[in-house]
């Protein structure tokens, strides 16, 4: 006897039950509720519910409409749901499947395409969402998954929907719901006890037009409520075009959902599988699911899909994802040899020659594997180039090489193997000086602080022409970074000879394994008071921060805490060590970092800012450790993802992490897009030189090369990417490097929060006193001291001292310390007297005729030396374009009069206000802050005056009650103060410029008299030539050229060996010759001599005499005795000659 055919639920087929029951993993409940079968002529009654389908006069559909959808009749199934809308009755709109879709329609082309349409929704009718009926059991699913209980008497129908899931899932907003493209997607997961609402597409979610005014669809609005979570769940893409425009649609439906106050997070699919629906079912028939039940398959499944929706992004983290990776290599360097392995050396020998880039994960033996090549060639000349002296000194050490620091200038050139920072490299001679290999350890962060460092500054393009000729001349270049990007590799690959290929090593070894504590939330008392728990309970910890601010608070609130809770027992008080940039370099902390795996050990707390850095390694024998947790604070300042993990995993055993990270940069957020950066920085400096007339063309650029200049804006664009989104980046990497995140909370610690405010109060106070308190020095022994590399503390606060009385002309107080702001406020009151000077004429665009106001000389003079003493063009200030900025707002006009009242009315205002909405992309880029379209008047010129250290406040208020304006005056104490020091700034312009005078005059009298008494008529400006790069053994003479071009060769000198008495000297003897010995020996007050070396201001050296005779350089002598410099100071002011500084490592030696 035949078997009877199988009977579907709604007249479903065959066919249509198995897609949705096999192919997509939906619940048969599901499916008898809300899935029907139509065919014929039915599909038409579902389809055609809108009056606006175009109709006949008898209420028939037209031919030409029934024709388009004459494809319906072949049958298909039909899914509707719920409306929201309406009391939660079943909804009229829904979405029907046929079996023979039709070919979409391209209205703009009139013609078919090859797109099938696959699902048909009622025409002329807006779209709705799915909310799919649901079955007693399938609500219980839900209710247990979110541990939320289910209401008493539930109604289920005959047909088993049980009548008020949804109005259930409104009121708790505590469930969260997941959005998906398509009911399937949302059946399949309603199926396993999630929430899920089907999307008639990926833009369905919002309501909308093209210029993004954007609404969150209405069906979507009752369960916005009560700051829900909302899961966007899309389909995984691997077109590019489809990708991107999944990505817009999950962005601008996450805005929507964000704007009525709930919460947005991203899951994403792994693929290859489309939907959620087809990775459920390829999880159900994996190979590993063959052999387990139907339960355990479910089980297992539920598992996966959960596991999936928990790992799901926060939208701003997604939004960061699906930036370009600025982090690893791209598929542009593929990696010649890939390995897997804890340590390089046991499995990788570097090659012969070229350039190599070794990518591995910190601790993974980078250094190691070049000490083995430091042993296999012995003969051959090795440089290690840092960019930290710790780390140079630590690679010294292990590599086997000289310092840099411990050779005087003659013999960088000569040493074999030499670790040098890139600060000093200008000081190698480039000549025949080549070497077998170079080594670049941690390149990324090397490439940043030559290109970007302020210390690099005053001789980047030395340094860069120096590197340029030592990388391309060296046998083997060796590149290292666990986080190498395409940028360093480009960059060095610029300098190597034409079409060599890098080798590019990589290890996938991931040094992770770490529980990484994340605290969340807006400040890190939290995670302080955690600490402060830990060191209760006698565990030790190291603290890594980016602020050394804040390593001073927290060594000052864990000072005070021992001294009070422990004072009846110093052998027991807190042992707290800090490094950072004003102690690192004294012989305390030298000494502590040189062995600082043991010296670790007597200590409790090792509070640590970036001075640390890299290079500095604190180990543990293996599973020995003295740190029981490292803290890291990151306030999204100045250190980028990689260099804040750097800092945690310079402690080497594997211990937790706890973390804090700020929620958005302090300052601001930076522009990302590196072209941009580049098209601004060029066309201010292109503008800048317009103001200060110099040529457009020379002055928008220096004398660095293009890839110098590539990888210096796609740096800044990449750190800025990277501290804009510092949370997420640094979770991002964390998770990569395969450690554990565990989230511990978004509180916040008041009582924290007061001790650490009263500490910083406390510190601020000590440091105000310190410098109003320190010695006073005078200008020599200042710039001596500022071009020291270490000062100790007191040598600091004497420079500070000397450099706000300098500043500001009268007596240096507590109060004036403070108001001072670190340096803030004499920049402030700079730029306030530029605005306030007149503009020096007009300049005419000769491009556009435009006239534009040129800047004040104060302002072009400073353009103008910048650019004559700094070469690269990234270095330059381009103040006159700020100076035009201000201008052009107004702001000179506005404030002529500085006793006027300011009106939020003023016509002035006003105009500066429409100027400043128009310009507001200039106004961010040049001043520095966003300016909002409903912005007052009021607040931009506050903004404005606040750069200018000037403050407004309110004399009075007009009008009538409840119409009554704020009358405002600029504040007398901020204006009088200004006064002074624009007073004072004036007063030493024209005393420098009188001594100039002087001078001037001094030298046409006597180079009359030269003339006169010798008949020698002087050479106009004449030019010398420096010696090569570096300081050699002995100094040539150069060529010296007039006017006319002619050129005569100088007479050779030697530098003697008495030079080396120099070094004496530097390294701090005593040994002196009397002063009375000195004056009998001195040349006559009438002779004319310039100095010829010079180590220290107010010590005894001995002094080179170049004699000079109108410019000419006559005799190059030594004078045997020693002076002290303000002996001669006259003699060293003497404008005879143009004076050249080349220096070498314990010398300064001007020709």
């Amino acid at each position: 006897m035949s078997k009877a055919p199988q009977q579907y639920p709604n007249s479903l087929t065959s066919a249509e039950y198995r897609e949705l029951a096999q192919g997509s993993g939906i619940h048969p409940d599901l499916i008898s509720l809300n899935y029907i079968h139509l065919e014929g002529h039915t599909p038409y009654n579902y389809l055609f519910i809108s009056p606006d389908v175009p109709r006949k006069n008898a209420g028939r559909v037209r031919e030409g409409v029934l024709k388009r959808y004459r494809h319906v009749e072949a049958g298909g199934w039909w899914i509707s749901g719920l409306d929201p809308l309406n009391n939660w009755e079943p909804m009229e709109w829904g979405r029907f499947k046929p079996v023979a879709p039709r070919f979409n329609y391209d209205l703009k082309n009139r013609k078919e395409t090859e797109t099938l349409v696959k699902y048909e929704s009622p025409p002329k009718t807006p779209n709705r969402m799915t909310y799919h009926q649901m079955s007693l059991g399938l609500w219980r699913l839900v209710a247990e998954r979110y541990n939320v209980p289910m209401p008493d008497n539930i109604i289920a129908c005959d047909d088993g929907h049980a009548i008020g899931f949804w109005g259930w899932v409104q009121r708790h907003p505590q469930i969260p719901i997941i959005l998906c493209e398509g009911e399937k997607k949302a059946a399949a997961l309603l199926s396993r006890g999630f929430a899920a609402i089907g999307l008639p597409g990926i833009w369905g979610g919002r309501v909308g037009n093209k210029n993004c005014n954007d609404t969150l669809h209405p069906d979507l609005v009752p369960m916005a409520t009560g700051g829900r979570k909302f899961i966007i769940l899309f389909d995984y893409e691997t077109k590019l075009k489809i990708r991107w425009h999944i990505h817009k649609a999950i962005i601008r439906t996450g805005k929507v959902i964000q704007a009525l106050k709930c919460v947005v997070e991203v899951a994403c699919l792994p693929g290859p599988e489309k939907g959620i629906d087809d990775w459920i079912v390829a999880l159900q028939n994996a190979d590993d699911s063959k052999k387990l039940s139907e339960l355990e398959k479910a089980a297992k499944v539920c598992q996966l899909v959960t596991a999936l929706i928990q790992d799901a992004l926060s939208l701003s983290d997604y939004i960061f994802l699906q930036r370009p990776r600025y982090r690893g290599l791209s598929n542009k360097y593929k990696p010649n040899i890939v390995v897997n392995e804890q340590y390089l050396s046991n499995k990788v020998r570097l090659p012969y020659k070229g350039l190599v880039v070794l990518w591995s994960d910190m601790g993974t033996g980078k250094t190691e594997l070049l000490r083995q090549w430091r042993d296999e060639h012995p003969d051959s000349r090795f440089l290690n180039n840092g960019h930290r002296v710790n780390l140079l000194k630590n690679l010294a050490e292990r590599l086997e090489t000289k310092m840099y620091s411990a050779l005087d200038s003659g013999a960088l050139a000569k040493a074999k193997a030499l670790s040098i920072t890139i600060d000093s490299l200008y000081k190698l001679e480039t000549s025949s000086n080549k070497y077998g290999c170079v080594f670049i350890d941690e390149a990324c962060q090397y490439l940043v602080h030559l290109l970007h460092s302020k210390t690099c500054k005053e001789h980047r393009a030395e340094i860069l022409e120096v590197l340029e000729y030592i990388v391309y001349n060296a046998q083997l270049v060796v590149l290292a970074d666990a986080h190498m990007d395409d940028i360093t590799v480009d960059f060095f690959r610029a300098m190597r000879p034409h079409q060599e290929v890098p080798f590019i090593i990589k290890n996938e070894f991931k040094n992770g394994g770490r529980q990484v504590y994340w605290y969340e939330g807006n400040d890190s008392t939290c995670l302080v008071s955690q600490l402060c728990s830990y060191l209760m309970v006698g565990k030790k910890v190291m603290v890594v921060s980016d602020s050394k601010r804040f390593v001073k608070n927290l060594e000052r609130r864990l000072n005070i805490t021992s001294v009070d809770e422990k004072e009846d027992n110093d052998e027991h008080r807190l042992r707290v060590w800090a490094i950072h940039s004003e102690n690192s370099g004294s012989d305390e902390n030298t000494a502590f970092i040189k062995d600082i795996t043991n010296t670790v050990k007597t200590i409790d707390v090792l509070l640590a800012s970036p001075s640390l850095g890299t290079g500095v390694d604190i180990c543990g024998g293996q599973g020995e450790y003295h740190f029981d947790a490292v803290f890291g604070v990151f306030h999204a300042v100045s250190q980028t993802a990689t260099e804040c993990a750097q800092m945690m995993y310079r402690y080497r055993p594997n211990v937790p992490f706890h973390i804090w990270v700020a929620p958005r940069p302090p300052f601001g957020y930076k522009e990302c897009n590196s072209a941009k950066i580049k098209e601004h920085l060029l066309l201010t400096n292109e503008f800048a030189a317009f103001l200060i007339r110099i040529d457009r063309a020379t002055g928008r650029r220096g004398v660095e090369k293009d890839w110098a200049l590539d990888a210096y804006v796609k740096i800044e664009a990449a750190r800025h990417q990277s501290i804009n989104n510092l949370r997420t980046d640094l979770r991002l990497l964390l998770q990569e490097m395969n450690n554990e995140i565990i989230s511990f909370g978004n509180e916040s610690d008041k009582k924290e929060k007061t001790r650490l405010l009263e500490a910083a109060k406390a510190l601020d106070k000590e440091y105000y006193q310190g410098v109003a308190n320190a010695n006073n020095i005078s200008a020599t022994k200042y710039r001596s001291l500022s071009s020291r590399d270490y000062l100790k503390p007191e040598q600091i606060l004497e420079c500070e001292k000397f450099r706000i009385k300098d500043s500001y002309g009268m007596p240096v107080t507590e109060e004036l310390v403070e108001k001072d702001n670190g340096g803030r406020l004499i920049q402030e009151i700079a730029s306030l007297e530029a605005i306030l000077a007149p503009p020096d004429g007009t300049i005419v665009d000769e491009r556009t005729g435009r006239e534009f106001p040129a800047p004040p000389l104060i302002v072009s003079d400073r353009d103008k030396r910048e650019r004559d003493n700094l070469s690269i063009c990234m270095d330059w200030g381009n103040y006159s374009a700020r100076w035009l900025a201000r201008y052009n707002l107004g702001l000179h006009d506005i404030l002529k009069n500085l006793d006027r009242e300011f009106r939020v009315t003023d016509p002035d205002l006003i105009k500066m206000k429409e100027i400043a909405i128009k310009c507001a992309a200039q106004v961010k880029a040049i001043l520095g802050f966003n300016v909002r379209p409903n912005c007052s008047p009021i607040w931009l010129l506050g903004m404005l005056l606040d750069q200018l250290g000037l403050k407004l406040e309110v004399n009075r208020r007009e009008g009538g009650r409840g119409e009554q304006l704020a009358v405002y005056v600029l504040s007398r104490p901020e204006l009088e103060f200004a006064s002074r020091v624009i007073a004072h700034r004036e007063c030493k312009r024209q005393e420098k410029e009188e001594a100039r005078r002087q001078k001037q005059e001094e030298m046409e009298r006597y180079a009359a008299r030269m003339q006169a008494q010798y008949g020698i008529e002087p050479s106009p400006d004449p030019v010398v030539t420096p010696p090569q790069t570096g300081f050699p053994e002995q100094v040539k003479g150069g060529v010296t050229t007039d006017s006319s071009g002619n050129g005569t060769e100088t007479k050779d000198t030697t530098i003697p060996e008495q030079l080396k008495q120099v070094q004496e000297l530097e390294a701090g003897s005593d040994a002196q010759t009397p002063k009375e010995e000195t004056e009998q020996n001195a040349p006559a007050s009438g002779e004319n001599l310039v100095v010829g070396s010079l180590v220290k201001w107010n010590e005894w050296m001995p002094i080179y005499i170049i004699r000079a005779i109108s410019g000419f350089i006559a005799q190059v002598s030594k004078y045997d005795d020693y002076l002290k410099l303000p002996d001669i100071a006259h003699i060293w002011e003497a404008p005879l000659l143009e004076l050249k500084l080349y220096e070498g490592s314990s010398s300064k030696i001007w020709v």
